[in-house]
């Protein structure tokens, strides 16, 4: 994949991602973070997040300012917090520490960049729900149940569930197709390493959702993905983010209502408003308001769960 010239790019709010790394090869664009590696290093790679913004798995056209750089700071933070149980394929954030960046780069990568170790991908992604939310809600609005798991009747959205349930899913068509834990067991290869891994996402789901709870929040739901390195598991990908959770203020959340969410729920009602898009490519334009609101409500959840923003970004 070539990547756009140095010499005509600068890393500033609003990042759409494509710089030319010397040395580096950017092998991978996702809808957040491009991806690089040294073609005689294999087993590691450099993760850049940037600004760009998708919904309804089409990436809009407009950027919400500083978001990479909120995703890398919140998952540094509870990466932090749980490494000595639960260790990660991350070695470090900091570009200075990174083999073979060059160093005219380190400032303009700062808060972006997460070096990694290219850990073996378990192909099933653990979503943990303490909540009625989302598609969860409408699954259980439709037939009663989560899928496989049986529910009380007469819940309501926003509802707390009875205990926290995990509904894997894995990728299909590169859109998320939720699976029960017996398919997700077999995926994952044994027994013994898929009781380990839903001990450990339940573990960290409760520890986070405590020092949410301590801090007014809700942690509703989130994903984790896990990766076999030198033959354990370890954390990979984003750990907590409000692209990867679904966070509430806890003195507004009311069943049968929907919450407000720390997340870029904003731009989603945004686009569901419309009549004339069919939520496939090319993507509406975002008023520049939406794109404004959602930047603040990203800054004020790294503000509560961490208590600072990452160095650089204001607001």
């Amino acid at each position: 994949m070539r990547a756009t010239s140095t010499d005509s790019v600068s890393i500033d709010p609003g990042y759409r991602g494509g710089l030319a790394i010397p040395g580096w090869e950017l092998f991978y664009r996702g809808k957040v973070r491009d991806l690089y590696r040294r073609p005689d290093d294999a087993r590691h790679m450099l993760m850049v997040a940037t600004d760009r913004l998708s919904a309804f798995d089409v990436v809009m056209n407009e950027t919400v300012p500083d978001r990479g750089r909120v995703l890398t700071h919140i998952t540094e933070y509870w990466t932090r917090q749980v490494e000595s149980w639960l260790p990660a394929a991350r070695i470090t954030t900091d570009p200075a520490q990174v083999p073979g960046l060059p160093a005219e780069l380190h400032g303009a990568l700062r808060g972006r960049t997460t070096y990694t170790a290219e850990a073996r991908r378990v192909d099933v992604e653990i979503v943990l729900r303490a909540y009625l939310a989302g598609s969860g809600w409408r699954e259980y609005e439709k037939t009663g149940r989560m899928w496989d798991i049986a529910l009380p009747p007469g819940l309501k959205n926003s509802s707390q569930l009875p205990e926290v349930v995990i509904t894997p899913t894995t990728k299909s068509n590169e859109k998320d197709e939720p699976i029960t834990w017996a398919q997700a067991a077999a995926l994952i290869g044994n027994a013994a390493d898929a009781e380990t891994i839903r001990s450990l996402a339940l573990r960290l789901f409760a520890e986070a959702s405590t020092r949410c709870a301590s801090r007014g929040v809700l942690l509703a739901d989130t994903k984790f993905e896990f990766g076999r390195l030198d033959g354990k598991l370890v954390l990979i990908d984003e750990v907590l983010t409000p692209d990867s959770s679904r966070y509430w203020p806890a003195d507004q959340v009311q069943p049968g209502a929907e919450p407000p969410s720390y997340d870029k729920e904003i731009v989603r009602a945004y686009l569901r408003s419309l009549k004339d898009w069919n939520r496939k490519p090319p993507p509406p334009p975002v008023p520049a308001d939406i794109i404004q609101k959602t930047r603040a409500r990203y800054l004020e959840i790294c503000r509560i769960l961490t208590g600072s923003l990452p160095e650089g970004v204001h607001g």
